[in-house]
């Protein structure tokens, strides 16, 4: 079939159901299973078996006001030819749903419950997919998403973090599988922006109970980051593209989920590994530089701080507090940062500064540990995101409490994590 089409008759297509149904799978890395396939259209042209895109499809419909008959056929017949796979495959099935044209003046609501129902379909193994920044109306939107969950559907988000996502829709929507958009998985293998948004959507997307999918995955790298990362779900080119073939896709998909399962499981063992070799060595280089320190002039220790850190590139900085969280010393910054080129909401913490709320401090005392690695979080001293690694110090006179600032980049680099 040749693709791409411009001259045809939409009505008579619509008349005719000249509607082909391709299929895309949506996979689990964890389980290696086909978690599930979404429904693609496409227009035939019977005269010369042309191919229709979608997009052309639908801007006609706009413009002949008939979007809701076009949505409807599309719908009937994705369930139509999955009906006759659905018994040999565990797999859901996702169909999208034209947001655009969700009213209340519907008075055909239930035609999906009815579609369903009359073909055998258990509610909740089909999944409704909504570009919600499309929706007219936000209240009939959520009328209509909450009609179908109440019947059992499953709620899918298409295209977060695309154009005019919204947070509070997402809350009142309440989807059970968000899918990110390519244009946040696109190069996220070497962009820790990218990586950090990802990392944000998937920690929303649990707080609230909903599964993460990565879509139009197209490398490996993508797919090993993103699963680095927690996300599972994945579709994109990378795994399979559309095929009006469903036996054939099933088998294809399969051996590759192996392949792909067994390079991302070596992976994961190198990061895992990484991690605890790089955890010890952090553990090593503050060990040596407590033995450095000389705790009855912390003035002098500027210069020993600057050498360490300039042989060490992946500190950020040095400073010391005493026991109450009050800064001894100054911030010694490493040389590859210019200070005056901060913008000016970040600054070095200073000589006196109180650090009693930074879990660098407090962990000492709800945890009775001598020392602790933080989480990842975004530096006040220069927008970096980093990590505190802090050591409880004891001399006969007080105590003390050595920190050094590691960049995360530049940790996940040294761990493999980012290549």
């Amino acid at each position: 079939m040749i693709e791409s089409c411009t001259d045809f008759v939409l009505q008579e297509i619509i008349e005719n159901e000249h509607i082909t149904t391709y299929f895309q799978p949506i996979v689990s890395m964890k389980t290696g299973t086909i978690f599930a396939y979404e429904a693609l259209v496409r227009g035939v042209v019977p005269e010369t078996d042309t191919l229709i895109q979608p997009a052309q499809l639908f801007e006609r419909a706009e413009k002949e006001t008939v979007s809701v008959e076009l949505d409807r056929l599309c719908q009937k017949k994705a369930l139509e030819t999955f009906s006759t796979f659905k018994n040999k495959s565990t797999a859901l099935m996702f169909m999208n749903i034209n947001t655009a044209i969700i009213s209340s003046s519907d008075t055909e609501r239930p035609h999906i419950n009815i579609m369903t129902n009359k073909m055998g379909f258990d509610p909740h193994y089909i999944g409704l997919e909504l570009i919600e920044s499309r929706a007219q109306s936000v209240m009939d939107l959520i009328n209509f998403v909450n009609h179908y969950r109440d019947s059992g559907f499953l709620i899918v988000i298409d295209d977060f973090g695309c154009e005019h996502s919204n947070l509070e829709r997402l809350i009142q929507i309440h989807p059970d599988i968000i899918k990110i958009d390519r244009n946040i998985i696109s190069g996220i293998a070497h962009d820790s922006y990218r990586q950090s948004i990802l990392k944000s959507i998937h920690l929303l997307a649990e707080m609230t109970g909903s599964l993460c999918l990565a879509e139009g995955v197209e490398t490996l790298e993508e797919i090993e980051t993103c699963h680095l990362l927690g996300v599972d779900l994945f579709q994109g080119f990378a795994i399979a593209k559309p095929s009006p073939n469903l036996q054939k896709l099933e088998e294809k998909t399969l051996e590759t989920i192996d392949e792909m399962r067994s390079y991302i499981h070596k992976s994961s063992l190198a990061s895992l590994r990484s991690k605890r070799r790089l955890t010890g060595d952090v553990k090593i280089l503050a060990d040596w530089l407590v033995k450095q320190i000389n705790p009855d002039n912390f003035d002098s220790m500027k210069q020993v701080f600057q050498e360490f850190i300039a042989i060490n590139p992946e500190i950020e900085c040095i400073y010391l507090l005493d026991a109450q969280g009050t800064q001894l010393s100054e911030t010694i910054f490493s040389s590859f940062f210019s200070l005056k080129s901060l913008p000016c909401i970040f600054s070095p913490a200073k000589k006196g500064s109180n650090h009693s709320l930074k879990a660098y401090y407090i962990c000492f005392e709800a945890l009775g540990v001598q020392q602790y690695l933080t989480d990842v979080y975004l530096s006040l001293a220069s927008g970096n995101l980093c990590r505190t690694f802090s050591v409880k110090m004891e001399h006969p006179e007080r105590e003390y409490i050595l920190c050094i600032d590691f960049l995360e980049e530049a940790i996940r680099t040294a761990s493999g994590e980012i290549s």
